[in-house]
């Protein structure tokens, strides 16, 4: 029995030490920049650097990515704020953003594009 609780409580550390790295890993540089909506780059834009999002004009905000954690196989972006269900999936081979203003799978995707 006590052998049962010394595993357990191995795996239970790796678990959350590998939750932990994930949440503090920081945003590609290949998907850094300014994004618009359809590529309209003259309107509200959003904008990433290495560890913050900074969604049309409002105060920048703490944000990292998760490299394993879209459906679709992209890694998403996502506010370090807890209640922020909204995030961004960078499809790297196409140098894209899919906002999903309502979390994965909820809402209507928003396709974003490169302003630079």
């Amino acid at each position: 029995m006590r052998r049962f609780f010394v595993i357990a409580g191995l795996l239970g550390s790796a678990v959350l030490s590998g939750g932990a790295f994930a949440e503090d890993e920081g945003i590609p540089r290949a998907a850094q920049g300014i994004w618009a909506e359809a590529g309209k780059c003259h309107g509200r834009t959003v904008s990433f650097t290495a560890d913050a999002l900074q969604y049309k004009g409002e105060e920048p905000q703490a944000a990292y990515f998760a490299p394993r954690e879209s459906p679709s196989g992209n890694g998403a972006i996502h506010y370090k704020e807890d209640g922020n269900v909204d995030n961004f999936e960078y499809a790297a081979g196409k140098d894209q953003m899919i906002y999903n203003p309502e979390g994965f799978g909820m809402g209507k995707p928003v396709l974003y594009k490169r302003c630079r």
